[in-house]
């Protein structure tokens, strides 16, 4: 798992790309299995798919979710007249797909699994920072959904930013709408290895709204990331990672306004040294989420069924 100053508080599993190259990883699928306490395990079948190109980046990320459940009664026993009942589920996969030039990101297409299609288009100035973020939604003329023709498109918003370099750890975006009118400003501080360990941001039309995030590191790895804001209600939110011997992540912990609400557990296999599996904890909700991992390496493939 890649955990990062940009990564920190989203939902997205990230990988680590030199060792999806590393190792050949073409896809990576989780196959999840859901429990509640005091409860059997339930299997929805639902999944998540990663897939990567040759640079080891992720180039489509899609995962199934349960849109309607229908319970059904189900005769087991014809002499006794004997009824069981059983749940059958339908599903949306929801993609989104990424394309890269130079190794950078210059276009992520999301897809809800019907007929919505909204994309981002990312540029960058030539010292490789984010100069502009388009958002539009799309149609695909394609009777095949499974192909993307592209016909029209909507500009939903248009933001660019600029960037003032105030020392070799200080960094300021300035971040402008579709009129070209400021927003938002960042400071960015930065440590020697260039990691961002602080960032604030505070808002043009309404200079009450403070938003600040942390972050600490060991020599090569984020150990904790926290966020305060008040956009909304005060909110604190911290995250704290730990490895083990062999710096490979095995805890981490999710804390919001000083509550202990999910941690997870990492599991790795010693025989290649990738992730087999992770568990889940939701505190609030008293739930485990179990997830195995599939790897497919190309032409070989294996299960991490240990």
């Amino acid at each position: 798992m890649l955990t990062t100053a940009e990564t920190a508080f989203e939902t997205q599993v990230h990988f680590n790309p030199e060792i999806i190259k590393l190792n050949g990883i073409k896809k990576i699928t989780f196959e999840i299995l859901d429990k509640k306490d005091f409860e059997i395990a339930l299997d929805k079948n639902l999944i998540e798919s990663y897939e990567f190109n040759n640079d080891g980046q992720l180039s489509r990320f899609y995962y199934t979710t349960v849109v309607k459940s229908i319970e059904k009664q189900i005769q087991y026993n014809k002499k006794k007249h004997t009824f069981r009942t059983v749940k059958e589920y339908i599903y949306d996969t929801i993609s989104n797909s990424y394309f890269y030039s130079d190794k950078k990101l210059i276009l992520n297409r999301y897809h809800d699994g019907s007929n919505y299609y909204e994309s981002k288009y990312y540029r960058y100035d030539k010292n490789g920072n984010l100069s502009k973020e388009l958002r539009f939604k799309e149609i695909n003329v394609s009777n095949d959904k499974s192909i993307f023709i592209l016909g029209n498109q909507f500009l939903i918003s248009q933001d660019s930013f600029q960037y003032q370099m105030y020392s070799n750890y200080q960094i300021k975006c300035i971040m402008l709408n579709n009129e070209n009118r400021p927003y938002k400003e960042q400071t960015i501080d930065l440590d020697k290895f260039g990691r961002k360990i602080k960032i604030n941001e505070h808002y043009t039309a309404a200079a009450w709204i403070m938003q600040q995030s942390k972050f600490e590191y060991n020599e090569k790895q984020m150990i904790c990331a926290e966020f305060l804001g008040n956009a909304n209600n005060n909110i604190s939110l911290k995250n704290t990672y730990e490895y083990n011997i062999d710096k490979e992540l095995y805890n981490e912990k999710k804390i919001k306004n000083e509550i202990l609400y999910q941690e997870i557990s990492y599991l790795i296999d010693k025989s290649n040294n990738l992730l087999n599996s992770f568990i889940i904890r939701d505190l609030t909700n008293k739930t485990l989420r179990i997830v195995k991992l599939k790897y497919d390496f190309g032409e070989l493939s294996k299960f991490n069924s240990k």
